[in-house]
């Protein structure tokens, strides 16, 4: 009789469940959505630790939705929006300026925006800074004393370690030709952001470019020793401005000061850029707009889940109206600026 009510009980919770759910699906007009959502990954050089970082979202996105979601990965930036070109991906988060492409070629429209803090501000326009440094001791105090010196970025689809930072050179040396810059210095791409800082910790180039979380974040995996300057992160999760003051723009005499502090021999900070905006998550434009709204209230109801904020390590918020802007598209105008300074031909990549 016990094993008769257990069987009971489970029959009544099923068909309660059975019920909430097509109590959902006759408030919300569920036509046109995918019967699987793919997110396009981009992994780097480690496909297990990319997958598990976005995992704990892919769970909550399937469970939010309704709707089984699946990841896959590409071999680079353009491969995922190769993707989502193709229809065989329906959403991304990798990275700006590849947002950018993907809004041009692959019909990507960004619903939201990531915020890598563990500290809720809904009011804060989400960005990052890309740096310039090298070792104190090379001479190399800004951008004019790269001029014949060895300079790495990083890779050519890499915002902070490319995009922004030759925008940076080419405006400060005033060129008119993005193919001043190899004229200016001796260039190379290092591949990847730890790669870069590798570079200059091994004396291969003197001077490097990548976003700013990756210094300290080199320094406390050990690849640097002698990081100077850009050392208070909080290790256990992303940092607050308070623990970290360099999350905020700095004047050129605030990086000079740093600069001056640290020792002969350290890898100092010498350049950082305007705020580079955040990655946004993108979606298929032509998807229903009731499962667009579904997805976007989804992100945006991780602010307020701090267990998930604290797995995620990133929340998303909608910031148009703190930035000012109609959509979350123009925030990204300036990436396309860039694109024009550079010569880059979107529809080309």
């Amino acid at each position: 009789m016990k094993k008769v009510a257990v069987l009971f009980l489970s029959l009544i919770l099923a068909a309660l469940s059975f019920t909430f759910v097509a109590a959902q699906d006759a408030e919300v007009d569920r036509t046109g959505w995918p019967e699987t959502f793919i997110i396009g990954v981009y992994p780097g050089d480690n496909v297990a630790e990319a997958l598990a970082a976005v995992e704990p979202l892919r769970a909550y996105l399937e469970e939010t939705l309704g709707v089984r979601t699946v990841l896959i990965t590409g071999t680079s930036y353009n491969s995922v929006i190769e993707a989502m070109a193709a229809n065989r991906a329906d959403a991304m988060e990798v990275g700006p300026f590849s947002y950018v492409l993907a809004a041009e070629v692959a019909n990507a429209e960004a619903i939201a925006v990531a915020n890598y803090e563990v500290i809720v501000d809904k009011d804060e326009v989400p960005g990052y800074f890309s740096l310039m440094f090298t070792k104190k001791g090379s001479g190399i105090t800004s951008i004019a004393d790269l001029a014949g010196r060895s300079f790495a970025f990083t890779d050519p689809a890499s915002t902070s370690g490319y995009l922004v930072p030759a925008t940076d050179i080419l405006l400060n040396q005033e060129f008119t030709d993005p193919a001043q810059i190899e004229e200016f210095a001796s260039v190379q791409f290092a591949g990847n952001h730890p790669s870069a800082v590798l570079a200059v910790a091994n004396d291969t180039v003197e001077a490097a470019a990548t976003f700013d979380a990756n210094l300290p974040a080199q320094a406390d995996e050990g690849a640097i020793e002698n990081l100077c300057g850009y050392t208070d992160m909080n290790i256990d999760g992303p940092a607050t401005a308070e623990e970290w003051p360099y999350l905020e723009a700095m004047t050129a005499e605030e990086i000079q000061a740093m600069y001056d502090e640290c020792p002969d021999g350290s890898i100092v900070v010498f350049h950082q850029s305007p705020l580079i905006p955040e990655t946004p998550f993108a979606i298929r434009a032509d998807y229903p707009e009731s499962f667009k709204t579904a997805v976007k209230d989804a992100l945006l109801a991780i602010a307020d889940n701090q267990d998930l904020i604290d797995e995620l390590e990133r929340y998303y918020v909608d910031p148009t109206e703190n930035a000012g802007v109609e959509s979350i598209d123009a925030i990204y105008n300036s990436l396309r600026d860039i694109a024009s300074l550079l010569n880059i031909d979107l529809r080309a990549r």
